[in-house]
């Protein structure tokens, strides 16, 4: 076959030796999926975990002020017969949730949602804004995990490379000395590859677990043992769950769409107004690996 330039799909002639010139490719539109593969996400497991959620009626001004009943220190005496009682009250303090706004603007083109085939890109944006306020929230929580441990000193650390049980033992214990329950073990992702490799560990399928993608992957000592990587993969956290953290939600996640017309475009707004706040400090030990 002689030399010459063939309509092709790309630049080359592969019917010659000579490069072709021309190529059909501007002719041939690409076809898009009609169905987004969606990215990879962190599972988000903190919230449900709060001891109390106060929403938005419960918060009526900009802050909401939590009262606190102080430890048990009241005294009981003996009485001598005749003699006066002594005295004997209870301790008060408070702790204060001012709820700070958070959120996102969105704005899609009307030639993009024109031109993605039936992808309903902004609702895929707002749902995609949701998740990211939500694993901000858990951001948040994690803050007052720190702060509460720092505050009661109850941390845990060594210089362990690896979790030895003698580090949750005695994050056990502090929570216990300060009469508080030990009930979940909240930990990053190299403690858990830790833990798989303590003997004795009961794995999740000898332990009712039948859902491991809630990121409960077993107990140990009667605590629930979950996984976050909003959790610092070295770190972990003992706590008591009906003692260690509030939140206050003084707005949900709420949408607000909009059509731009001078810009031509959908747009949205997508925001929350929410506080975390630990609640006592004795309710969570710290404990951290190298």
């Amino acid at each position: 076959m002689a030399s010459g330039t063939v309509l092709v799909t790309d630049a080359k002639n592969i019917w010659s030796t000579t490069a072709g010139s021309s190529t059909g490719s501007y002719l041939i539109p690409a076809s898009m999926y009609n169905e987004l593969m969606k990215a990879v996400r962190k599972n988000l497991v903190l919230s449900p975990l709060a001891a109390r959620r106060l929403g938005p009626s419960a918060i009526p001004g900009s802050a909401v002020k939590i009262p606190l009943q102080g430890a048990e220190t009241m005294t009981i005496n003996r009485i001598a017969e005749g003699a006066e009682a002594p005295l004997g009250v209870e301790q008060y303090s408070s702790i204060t949730i001012t709820p700070v706004k958070y959120g996102v603007r969105i704005a899609i083109t009307q030639e993009m949602i024109e031109d993605t085939n039936g992808i309903d890109v902004l609702s895929m944006n707002i749902e995609t804004a949701g998740y990211h306020l939500a694993s901000n929230e858990e951001t948040l929580i994690v803050a007052q995990l720190d702060a509460a441990d720092s505050a009661a000193s109850n941390s845990v650390a060594n210089s362990n490379a690896t979790l030895p049980v003698t580090d949750i033992t005695a994050a056990i214990q502090k929570l216990r000395a300060a009469n508080f329950t030990p009930t979940h073990f909240l930990i990053g992702a190299e403690l858990e590859n830790d833990i798989y490799n303590i003997d004795g560990f009961t794995h999740a399928d000898k332990s009712g677990v039948t859902d491991p993608s809630k990121r409960l992957i077993g107990t140990i000592a009667g605590m629930k043992v979950m996984v976050s990587n909003n959790i610092s993969a070295k770190l972990g956290y003992v706590i008591d769950r009906n003692h260690a953290f509030v939140i206050g939600e003084k707005r949900p996640v709420t949408v607000r769409k909009f059509f731009n017309a001078a810009r031509d475009m959908s747009e949205a707004v997508v925001t929350q107004r929410i506080g975390v706040a630990y609640l006592r400090s004795g309710a969570v030990s710290e404990i951290t690996t190298t």
